[in-house]
């Protein structure tokens, strides 16, 4: 099992998510909130909640990391030479060894004559006669061959160029494959397929084991998914839209004896929540939205590069199409508001003060209060 490359995967996959910490964005929605200066407080939500297009990400990602579906086989350079025959290569045998035969009794023949050539030599004037022309002949032997091997290392070079751009041409050029090359590789393409299946099999396994066992492309596990989140209190509706867009209607209320979070669904490892809000000491209490904008930190449209951080992954046939994060989020309270990242700070409404923040492409910056409780 190819491990790590699985991981690799599921990386590619997760890692925009990590941007933000969080696998749930919302889509359209508008979300209302009253903090009383006594800590009780009202909550709701209404509109779509995003499992940031997982269906068209993980598909896609995985398609698209496949490769071909098709195979085609590709040959380049001289063709190979055909294998030879058991009786074609005894042939070559018995011919390489009546060369080695011819060449040693060769060899022998020519000591034979230098022995002899040795007894019949002349006396010692004579000898030392015939060693002074020879040193004469080949004196000028050498001289001869100076010159040749000058213009023979010439054409030698340029022989040797032509040889050298001839290899280039035959090792770069495309030619028809022979049967047994177009078998060979369609074995080894086989095998790739095989390997490349059990590899998203088990990226997705992977995958649906960090959503608590959601699949997006599976209706069943969908399915399972929004009734055990219809059963929990508060959420009053859940319909799912397909592609893992769902539209939601929660509301709640209750006292901010601890901390708040929204959502938290149990069992299912969804990352940090679109808001919290956070008990500090001296009766404050800090509110923030961290996914209620559309900064490029979190943004949906930047998991577009997803596919990109896994070689051959980047070619996906389908592109992405989230739903842009669009909306409204309103505070009301009548605690002190210490800070606040408005645009345009709070309002009056009777004896409540009001922040609001219209989500959209110009919003700057997620939602962020902090107020001073009475207690």
């Amino acid at each position: 099992m190819h491990f790590k490359k699985i991981a690799a995967i599921g990386l590619a996959v997760v890692a925009p998510f990590s941007l933000s910490g969080c696998l749930l964005l919302p889509g359209e929605f508008n979300s209302e909130m009253t903090v009383m200066a006594d800590g009780e407080f009202a909550f709701s939500y209404k509109g779509q909640i995003q499992l940031v297009g997982l269906a068209n990400l993980l598909n896609d990602t995985l398609d698209a990391e496949g490769g071909n579906t098709e195979f085609t086989a590709s040959c380049y350079g001289p063709e190979p030479e055909p294998e030879k025959s058991a009786e074609e290569q005894k042939k070559e045998k018995r011919k390489q060894k009546a060369e080695a035969k011819a060449t040693a009794d060769a060899a022998a023949a020519d000591a034979a004559i230098a022995a002899i050539a040795a007894e019949t030599a002349g006396t010692a004037a004579s000898t030392a006669s015939q060693e002074e022309i020879t040193q004469e002949v080949e004196a000028e032997v050498d001289a001869a061959a100076a010159s040749e091997d000058a213009a023979g290392a010439a054409e030698e070079a340029a022989t040797e160029a032509v040889a050298a751009v001839e290899a280039i041409e035959d090792d770069y050029s495309e030619r028809d494959c022979t049967p047994a090359e177009v078998e060979q590789q369609k074995k080894d393409w086989d095998e790739q397929q095989a390997n490349s299946k059990k590899e998203k099999e088990q990226a997705k396994k992977m995958f649906a084991a960090m959503l608590g066992g959601i699949d997006p492309s599976n209706p069943k596990t969908i399915d399972r998914f929004t009734k055990e989140v219809e059963r929990l209190a508060a959420w009053n509706k859940v319909e799912h839209l397909g592609n893992g867009l769902f539209m939601i209607d929660y509301s709640t209320k209750g006292r901010l004896a601890d901390d708040f979070a929204f959502p938290v669904i149990p069992r299912y490892a969804l990352g940090n929540p679109m808001i919290h809000v956070t008990r500090w000491d001296n009766g404050r209490v800090r509110i923030e939205a961290p996914t209620f904008h559309n900064d490029a930190d979190v943004s949906l449209m930047s998991l577009m590069g997803a596919g990109s951080m896994i070689p051959g992954m980047s070619s996906a046939k389908k592109k992405i199409e989230p739903v842009e994060v669009k909306g409204t989020f309103t505070i009301r309270t009548n605690a002190k508001i210490m800070a606040n990242n408005t645009d345009e700070g709070p309002t009056d409404e009777g004896a409540m003060q009001v922040l609001r923040w219209d989500i959209g492409p110009k919003t700057f910056g997620p939602p962020m209060a902090l107020l001073k409780l009475a207690h």
